[in-house]
């Protein structure tokens, strides 16, 4: 799941033009390697927490910046940005509770 929504951000920012590269995308939006995408999808791994809030932390303020312009574009890609930051915090709030609820049924099963 997560890495679908990765594959779809990379993609919305290609479309705009934000990212010309799955590389850029992962060094840049990500804060990862440029394989990270890759690693990702060949190991069967899910985002890091890290990797998620540093691209929702970018897509907010990008979403901030081009609200305030006067430019029909840009306030529609600010709207498509901040629905992609909801979905990326939304991946890891369900990570979160995922993994503590696990934690909770193992420990209750002892």
């Amino acid at each position: 799941m997560g890495l679908q929504i990765l594959q779809e951000i990379r993609d919305q920012l290609k479309q705009c033009r934000a990212v010309s590269s799955e590389r850029e995308f992962c060094e840049q939006w990500l804060g990862k390697s440029e394989c990270y995408m890759r690693t990702l999808k060949y190991g069967d791994l899910t985002p890091s927490a890290d990797a998620l809030m540093t691209c929702a932390s970018k897509l907010h303020w990008y979403s901030r910046e081009l609200g305030n312009s006067t430019h029909s574009h840009h306030v529609h890609w600010a709207e498509v940005f901040e629905r992609l930051r909801e979905r990326c915090v939304n991946t890891v709030e369900l990570q979160a509770q995922h993994n503590w609820q696990s934690r909770s049924k193992g420990s209750a099963a002892q």
